[in-house]
């Protein structure tokens, strides 16, 4: 179950599942509360997508302060949907990469989306977050199976003790797919509607979750669609390259 949580004209969400958790702090963002004006209303994120630069870096220190946090805390990959996953031992950006992993205190990772799935894990026994950006490209590559292995094999986690969240993104409703691409794709995967079909990524996500270990309920999913809602969520599926980015952030305390 995800919660809203309004602050200072502020929106975001955050997964029950994870908050249940001790030594961690995570958040969601909204389009809400930020300083970005025209298509980019009002809380961008994302740099190199049009709005002005300051304007960015204002909107993240507004949203890092919800998680106690700073922008020299900021851990970013410049993602390009691969299934690359960087193991974070300091604040920086991190070339070529759509997932972070760390068990460093006080380095907040962070991954950006405007439709693609943000997908959280944490392990409480060894203290490891993992924050993957997960667009088709990146699930067909695996990048689900990678963070898990990443945290088994080089952090000491059992798969059955992670948690994971599935953040807003865009859903079955709104994700239609043309033939070649739901070729690639489980059966189970694609609905079809009035000889158009649509892919449910999220399903995608939470059966590869599962084939590693993960228990059905440590899966937390948003099941918010980030096209449908305009006024929350930005969309690069309904607005095009101008579209603002939202951002999911953890930190380990």
């Amino acid at each position: 179950m995800f919660n809203a949580l309004n602050v200072d004209n502020l929106t975001i969400f955050r997964s029950s599942l994870i908050d249940s958790c001790d030594h961690i702090d995570h958040a969601f963002s909204t389009r809400s509360g930020g300083v970005s004006s025209g298509p980019y209303y009002s809380l961008n994120l994302g740099l190199n997508v049009g709005d002005c630069d300051e304007n960015v870096f204002k909107n993240r220190n507004i949203f890092l302060k919800t998680i106690n946090a700073s922008l020299q805390d900021l851990a970013c990959g410049v993602q390009v949907h691969s299934s690359m996953i960087q193991k974070v031992e300091k604040p920086g950006l991190f070339k070529s990469t759509d997932g972070l992993i760390t068990n460093q205190k006080n380095i907040v990772l962070a991954i950006k989306t405007a439709d693609c799935v943000p997908v959280l894990m944490y392990n409480p026994v060894h203290h490891t977050i993992a924050t993957v950006h997960a667009g088709w490209r990146s699930v067909k590559q695996d990048i689900i199976s990678n963070s898990v292995n990443l945290m088994t094999t080089e952090f000491g986690a059992k798969p059955e003790e992670i948690y994971c969240a599935i953040g807003p993104s865009i859903r079955s409703c709104c994700y239609e797919v043309q033939r070649d691409m739901a070729n690639q794709f489980p059966a189970d995967s694609i609905i079809s509607r009035n000889d158009r079909l649509f892919l449910n990524l999220v399903r995608v996500i939470r059966t590869q979750l599962r084939a590693r270990g993960i228990l059905p309920n440590h899966i937390d999913d948003s099941e918010m669609c980030t096209c449908c809602h305009d006024e929350l969520f930005f969309s690069y599926r309904r607005d095009g390259t101008q579209s603002g980015r939202m951002m999911m952030a953890a930190v380990l305390h």
